[in-house]
C-alpha cells in the first residue's frame, strides 16, 4: 500500500514517516500530545543570540534537559549555542515536540546570521593582527 506525501505529492510507502523525495516528515503529531502551539521564531532567535550560552532558547522551546546541559557547559563552550543559533536562523531548529518554530521569517533569520558573522570576523582580524605583531619584528631583522 502507498500514500501521497502531503508536501510534494509523490507516492510513498504507507508506513513511511518521512518522504524520501522532499525529506519532509509525513506523520503528524497526535493532537493529544500537543499541549501548546509551537514556540515562536522571534523570541527564540533573540534568546539564542543574546543568551544562547545559558541555554535560555532551549528552555523557551520546552527542551529543559538540553537547556540545563547548555547552562552547565556554557553552551558547550559556545560551540553548541552557535550551532543552535545557525539552525534557528535557517529554520532547522525544532521545539521539544519535534515541530519547527512558528512564524519563521527568512529575512530576520538572515539578518541575525550576518550579525553573528560580524564578531567572528572581528575576532579573526584580531588574531591575525596579533600574529603579525609578533612575527613582523622578527621578519624585519
Amino acid at each position: 500500500m502507498s500514500k501521497k506525501c502531503p508536501h510534494c505529492g509523490i507516492e510513498i510507502d504507507d508506513n513511511a514517516t518521512r518522504c524520501y523525495s522532499c525529506k519532509e516528515w509525513v506523520t503528524e503529531v497526535p493532537l493529544a500530545s500537543c499541549t501548546k502551539k509551537p514556540a515562536d521564531f522571534l523570541p527564540t532567535v533573540l534568546f539564542a543570540f543574546f543568551l544562547g550560552q545559558f541555554g535560555v532558547h532551549r528552555f523557551y522551546t520546552g527542551s529543559y534537559i538540553t537547556g540545563l546541559l547548555q547552562l552547565i557547559t556554557m553552551g558547550g563552550c559556545g560551540i553548541w549555542a552557535l550551532i543552535d543559533l545557525i539552525m534557528i536562523c535557517f529554520n532547522k531548529f525544532r521545539d521539544s515536540q519535534g515541530r519547527l518554530l512558528a512564524n519563521y521569517d527568512k529575512n530576520i533569520g538572515i539578518i541575525f546570521f550576518v550579525l553573528l558573522l560580524i564578531p567572528l570576523f572581528l575576532i579573526l582580524l584580531c588574531i591575525l593582527g596579533i600574529i603579525l605583531a609578533i612575527s613582523l619584528p622578527a621578519m624585519l631583522k
